[in-house]
């Protein structure tokens, strides 16, 4: 199982050459910056590899979310016109064909995110989303790419985030705490399947150029 590079400096190195080729939910409070997170590193990939990525919405317009990624230097624009860049909705998707819709994507070699599986939840049963993780899972195996699942803390109750936290292959958690003088951010990693992490928390700052590991030697 070869690691796939996410080109944030640091994190890399943390990872031993980078993330799994997993399912992995990246859930983090509003501001945390996970979706950030996401955005960046499937921006990198098509950028540097010239691989092809699939961005899912629910609620948000493909235009609201281009706008927010230009603002950090990632235009997809080229990309969307190349066709290694796509936007998709899914707020019109029921049930029976949300699986389809995203697997179909995976199956023509696209790397997935969707944003969110917490607004999904607000108009899906849990299960409903579990078959959706399911199938995804099946069908990596095969295409062998790590795709993201975002989800906000606290937007659904405490059964539905330990579930897709259960069923996800990889979790990530993102957190951001405020004081009198500072803005602390810090990911966790808390499991990857089939790939041993230390169990540590790193810092980074969101600066012009997205997410930021503070430095790599606190994570050595």
């Amino acid at each position: 199982m070869k690691p796939v590079k996410t080109w944030i400096a640091g994190l890399d190195e943390f990872l031993l050459g980078g993330l799994p080729p997993k399912i992995i939910l990246l859930s983090g409070t509003p501001g945390s910056g996970n979706e950030v997170f996401a955005r960046q590193v499937l921006f990198n990939l098509v950028k540097q590899t010239g691989a092809s990525a699939t961005y899912f919405t629910v609620n948000a317009t493909p235009e609201s979310v281009r706008e927010e990624m230009a603002a950090y230097g990632w235009d997809t624009t080229s990309y969307e016109n190349a066709g290694t860049w796509k936007f998709k909705n899914l707020l019109t998707s029921d049930a029976t064909e949300l699986p389809s819709v995203v697997i179909e994507e995976m199956k023509q070699q696209r790397i997935v995110a969707i944003d969110s599986i917490s607004e999904l939840l607000l108009s899906h049963k849990i299960n409903e989303i579990v078959q959706l993780l399911a199938g995804m899972a099946h069908q990596n195996r095969k295409s062998q790419e790590f795709h993201f699942l975002l989800l906000t803390d606290g937007m659904q109750d405490n059964q539905a985030e330990t579930t897709m936290n259960h069923f996800a292959e990889g979790s990530i958690s993102f957190s951001i705490v405020w004081t009198a003088d500072a803005t602390v951010r810090q990911l966790i990693i808390k499991k990857l399947s089939g790939t041993i992490v230390p169990t540590r928390k790193l810092t980074y700052t969101m600066g012009r150029k997205g997410v930021i590991i503070e430095t790599a030697t606190r994570i050595t």
